[in-house]
């Protein structure tokens, strides 16, 4: 990987105190504690300090990942006005049945 030298990695068991308890520990045939990957957080640029960026290189890729943050929460929003524009026209339609009901 480009601007990751091998000393800024390194490879470790799973412990078990690393995690909380509730979360399903598995030993795999060597006798390495794993966990399921739906389970597992993914490293993201943004769980770095932003001199651990620069220095790894990973500037584009935490740009990258503002804007795919930006689009979600767009995206999310977009989803409440549609929600609160559902509930605004089944409640004017209500309203109207109940007026009309008069």
């Amino acid at each position: 990987m480009e601007g990751i030298e091998n000393d800024d990695l390194s490879l470790r068991p799973v412990e078990e105190e690393d995690f909380p308890t509730n979360l399903h520990l598995d030993e795999d045939p060597n006798g390495w504690q794993t966990i399921a990957p739906e389970h597992m957080s993914i490293f993201m640029p943004s769980c770095l300090h932003s001199s651990d960026i620069q220095r790894l290189g990973l500037v584009t890729m935490a740009s990258q990942e503002l804007e795919l943050r930006q689009g979600q929460a767009n995206d999310a929003l977009e989803g409440l006005r549609l929600a609160l524009g559902h509930k605004t026209l089944l409640f004017r339609t209500k309203v109207m049945v109940l007026l009309q009901g008069e």
